[in-house]
């Protein structure tokens, strides 16, 4: 800065304006925002794009009417699978259940999905001990459907429903080799299917010791929130105060009669997030909730009962449905997300892009939430029956999530971030500064950054959002060696201006914490003196001339001393006027 320019910014901030110090913040941050788009850029730039997006719309075409299961790519091939519907007919063949497809893309961006014959999958039907159990299955249930397909490095599998519930399967299983050949095993693969875990949160129970005793009892979460289901509603409290019923947020519980020790409260600390479980007495179901420590605001989302995965780098939480970021912002979407179980997380080599896919076993359904780390964001959800991942990052789906049987069946084809390990390290880079640190360090750095961007100009801050942002400042500076580099557009120089402007944040919010609270208590007081004054001002007591004009001049005078109280600081000026006009 020039020295006129840091002489004006002294002069401004002697003053101890909160209003300027902040102005001076949000200059800093857009400054660090633009430096990371440009850094951002160049990174693009040497490492390629990694957007996801369509390529084509297909289709196949069966001869049964049937209802697509599931899609797999092994060898080159497209393997679908489908749920057929043949009426009178009883002998369900190979044919009718599974199809081999090709998968070669023409130069005018469209893609030939022809029927090729199974001969083209040597290994895959051609055992004797496959056509005997895949005859076996159709013969002896007489409802039984395939529901998907599924394929590993080693094994693909088959699973075929049997009975009522989704549970009731027989999974016939192949085996494959490093060269990918395939070879018959057996139809006992369901003890190779074991669902990974739907949550990586570890729940820690509430005990006697968390009990806090007084007028409204509640029990203590790492002294941070305190919570109770007495009195007809389960309540969430950021004060220890056992002498009011009142929090900041309230649901109501089916039993009011419930003690302080009915109920079962489980929680998870999650950097800034605090996550509860409850089940209030005499309910069979638990309840989810999401405390944001920051802004200090609480959301329930039973979908975290489903399942509930952290996103990447702690910035929060992902769940069948939506997700909550440590800021503490929610979103959701329209998706139903009943019966949809955790199936596996897919990152991209790139270090930015995760997908969290979700199946159905009812009907297969998959729902795909990709999530980008610099962006912090989930796109709207893929949702399909069926998909496959080629090396390249491309994306096959079943597009249709009809449940009518179809003898056409629309195909979606995407490019994807989510290519593999393998794939990412043949393609070339440029030799520079930036391929030397790598795609997935930059991206770490970067996404770092942005989320300082969002927590300074946060809407609603608090203390304990200006001292994240200083120690979360502090330890970008640390983090990342390429910050002094000449190829990293200054962001180093600039997160330092942002760092020292945040700690004059600090400094200043507590005494805009102060006037703000004298503020509401002088409008609490004015409110207080004029509810007295109009109750003893009502027209049936002013029974002489001289008690309606005494009545009369104490009004006016009322109405003077809310005059003052519009320059006192941070007054809320609706309320001042609403007192007003009562008067």
């Amino acid at each position: 800065m020039s020295e006129p320019a840091k002489a004006e910014e002294s002069e401004s901030l002697s003053g101890g304006s909160y209003e300027v110090i902040r102005e001076r913040l949000v200059a800093r941050t857009k400054d660090l925002e633009a430096r990371l788009d440009a850094l951002d850029d160049r990174r693009r730039k040497t490492f390629g794009s990694s957007e996801l997006v369509v390529l084509a719309n297909e289709r196949v075409r069966t001869q049964n009417n049937c209802i697509p299961r599931d899609v797999v790519q092994v060898n080159g091939r497209l393997l679908l699978g489908f749920e057929v519907f043949l009426g009178l007919r009883k002998d369900v063949t190979v044919a009718d259940v599974f199809s081999v497809h090709g998968f070669v893309r023409s130069d005018d961006g469209s893609y030939d999905l022809g029927e090729r014959p199974h001969t083209e999958l040597p290994g895959l039907f051609d055992s004797e001990a496959f056509q005997k159990d895949f005859a076996d299955v159709f013969r002896y249930y007489r409802d039984a459907k395939l529901k998907r397909l599924l394929v590993t490095d080693t094994r693909l599998f088959a699973v075929f429903q049997i009975g009522a519930g989704p549970t009731d399967v027989k999974v016939l299983r192949w085996a494959i080799d490093a060269r990918g050949n395939l070879a018959y095993v057996d139809a006992r693969g369901d003890r190779d299917l074991v669902a990974p875990p739907s949550h990586d949160i570890e729940w820690i129970p509430t005990d006697r010791d968390d009990q806090r005793p007084g007028r409204f009892p509640h029990v203590s979460i790492l002294d941070v929130v305190f919570v109770e289901t007495t009195g007809g509603d389960f309540t969430i409290k950021i004060e220890n105060n056992t002498e009011t019923g009142e929090g900041i947020y309230a649901d109501p519980v089916d039993d009011p009669n419930q003690s302080v020790d009915d109920a079962e409260i489980h929680y998870a600390k999650l950097g800034t997030l605090l996550l509860l479980k409850v089940k209030p007495f005499r309910e069979e179901a638990y309840r989810y909730y999401v405390y944001d420590v920051r802004s200090e605001r609480a959301t329930r989302i039973d979908a975290i009962g489903i399942a509930c995965l952290r996103l990447p780098e702690d910035q929060g939480i992902v769940f069948p449905g939506g997700y909550v970021l440590a800021t503490g912002d929610v979103k959701t979407f329209p998706e139903k997300v009943d019966g949809l179980e955790y199936e596996r997380t897919i990152r991209s080599p790139n270090g930015e892009d995760v997908v969290y896919v979700f199946h159905r076993r009812r009907d297969g359904l998959y729902a795909l939430f990709p999530y980008n780390l610099i962006r912090e964001e989930i796109t709207p959800p893929i949702v399909c029956h069926g998909m496959s991942l080629f090396p390249d990052g491309t994306l096959l789906v079943f597009r249709s999530t009809s449940e009518e049987p179809s003898r056409i069946h629309p195909m979606q084809i995407w490019k994807t971030p989510w290519e593999s390990a393998e794939h990412a390290a043949a393609a070339p880079t440029d030799g520079s500064f930036l391929a030397k640190v790598g795609n997935a360090e930059l991206v770490r750095g970067i996404s770092e950054a942005y989320a300082l961007c969002r927590l300074a100009v946060a809407p609603s801050p608090t203390r304990r959002t200006f001292e994240d942002l200083v120690t979360s400042s502090s330890r970008f500076a640390d983090s990342y060696y390429w910050l002094g580099s000449d190829q990293a557009e200054g962001i180093g120089a600039a997160n330092l201006e942002l760092r020292k402007t945040a700690e004059l944040v600090v400094d200043e919010f507590e005494k805009v914490v102060a006037m703000r609270k004298r503020a509401l208590e002088a409008v609490a007081d004015a409110k207080k003196a004029q509810s007295t004054l109009l109750a003893t001002s009502r027209p049936e007591d002013l029974a002489t001339i001289e008690a309606f004009v005494e009545a009369l001049r104490a009004l006016r005078g009322q109405r003077g001393r809310l005059v003052p109280l519009r320059d006192v600081r941070y007054v809320d000026l609706s309320a001042v006027d609403a007192l007003d006009r009562e008067a």
